[in-house]
């Protein structure tokens, strides 16, 4: 397996998604059930799914193209960082289906800080390549908050298959582990797992 300068990140968010599933398997979470219950789980599947159809579009536009081009078409009109933005929505997504408010906000803050600190990284790594050009994208585009009023996409695209391929197994991570964490829901539903948590 090949390294780059994503690795850290990608290890410790599969080893804190782990450890989501230990969570939701071995707590009762006061939303987990019920209509509340369902209700939260289909919120969450839709940031699921929207986070991952996002994904797959946004690589269209960055497939192959990341260091050698600085893209602003497509989601880079709107938001600097629209993989890390997506992302977020996919976290808060799993935290909604996990029924519990704790969680749902853990999710937010503890992958909010390791975005935002990876958002800022990529700022200076693109600084670095691209000089004065990506000082004007800083000063036009937000890092992580969208302004859909600027999208605009060209007439045409280059795309990569290899690398868009690629998003298309990235999304399907993402809803894979949506399925993951509803089984782990159920074992504690069900009385499988044992009740060890309490959590609002």
């Amino acid at each position: 397996m090949t390294s780059s300068r994503s690795t850290p990140r990608l290890r410790l968010t599969a080893g804190l998604l782990a450890l989501l599933l230990v969570v939701v398997a071995i707590s009762e979470r006061r939303f987990a059930a019920g209509l509340v219950g369902e209700a939260l789980q289909l919120v969450g599947l839709v940031c699921v799914a929207c986070a991952a159809l996002g994904r797959i579009w946004t690589s269209v536009f960055i497939a192959g193209f990341k260091d050698q081009l600085l893209v602003r078409s497509g989601p880079y009109a709107v938001v600097r960082h629209p993989l890390y933005a997506l992302s977020m929505l996919a976290m808060l997504g799993l935290g909604l289906t996990a029924g519990s408010m704790t969680i749902a906000m853990a999710m937010l803050i503890v992958f909010g800080a390791i975005y935002t600190t990876a958002a800022r990284d990529e700022d200076r790594y693109l600084q670095q390549l691209h000089g004065a050009a990506h000082e004007r994208f800083e000063r036009d585009v937000r890092a992580l908050l969208p302004r859909w009023s600027a999208y605009r996409v060209p007439d045409s695209l280059e795309v990569r298959p290899r690398v868009l391929w690629k998003a298309f197994l990235d999304a399907g991570t993402l809803l894979g582990f949506y399925g993951l964490l509803r089984f782990a829901d159920a074992l504690q539903q069900h009385g499988v797992t044992p009740a060890w948590l309490t959590l609002v």
